[in-house]
Formats: C-alpha cells, structure tokens, sequence
C-alpha cells in the first residue's frame, strides 16, 4: 500500500509539472506574439515598416486579445523550470501583477478606441503602451544574466 501511495503521489507530481512546463510555454509564446506585435507598432513609428492602419489596430487588438486572460498562466507552483523568466515576486504580489496587467489593457484599449491614422497620432500612444511594458518588466520579470 505504501508503494502504491509514494508511486501516485510521484505520477500526480509528474503530471503537475508536465502541466506547468505547458504554462510557462504558453505564457512565453504569448510574450513572444506580443513582442512582434509591439515591433509593428515600434517599426511604424520609426517609419521602418509603411503605415498600415488596418495593421496597427490589428496588432493592437491581438496583444490585448492575447493577455485578456494573461493571469491565469502564472499557477502557483510554475515559478521555477522551463527557462522562465518570471520573477518569484509575481507570486509574492499577485495583486500588483495583475494591476499592471490591468495598466497595460487600459492603453491598449485608449490606443485601439483612438483607431490612430498616421504615425503621429501613433508615437503616443506606443509610448503609453510600452511605459506598461516596461513597468511590468521591470518589477516583474527576471534580468537575463
């Protein structure tokens, strides 16, 4: 009886981890997506890409497609493996995490509700988005050594 409880409780733990290894895969595909997203907004308004409207809000109403539900892929017990990048103060401050979440869909919905026309009317407005970015980065996300 005692094997048989060490060998569940060992599959159950093997299953949990398989199931965050899927999390933090999910959660940096998504900060990857977002990353090229942002790029479109950044290379808009360097005029290294042509200016597409359609593209932007695109690009715009995907990032925030993509993190409508961003939260929910930082389980506890994903803190460690997979490479990830994600500080251990996201789970010590849950609530901050998610108001800087919070920070950065406000943008994107002013940005997107202001459907920009021109790289001037954009260059504001990738400043907002990218101050959420940054914010959040900075508090947390863990510095690549």
């Amino acid at each position: 009886m005692k094997k048989l409880f060490i060998g569940v409780a060992g599959a159950a733990m093997m299953i949990a981890s398989v199931a965050h290894a899927d999390v933090i895969a999910d959660r940096k595909a998504e900060m990857k997506n977002n990353g090229a997203k942002m790029g479109v907004l950044v290379k808009s308004v360097k005029g290294e890409l042509e200016y597409d409207a359609a593209a932007i809000l695109d690009a715009m109403k995907s990032m925030r497609a993509t993190t409508s539900n961003y939260a929910d892929l930082f389980p506890a017990g994903s803190e460690t493996g997979g490479e990830t990048e994600a500080s251990p103060k996201i789970w010590e401050d849950m609530d901050g995490f998610k108001a800087k979440l919070a920070a950065f869909h406000a943008e994107l919905d002013a940005a997107i509700a202001a459907a920009p026309d021109s790289k001037e009317a954009l260059q504001p407005l990738v400043g907002k988005i990218g101050g959420t970015c940054q914010g959040c980065h900075e508090t947390f996300r863990l510095k690549k050594s």
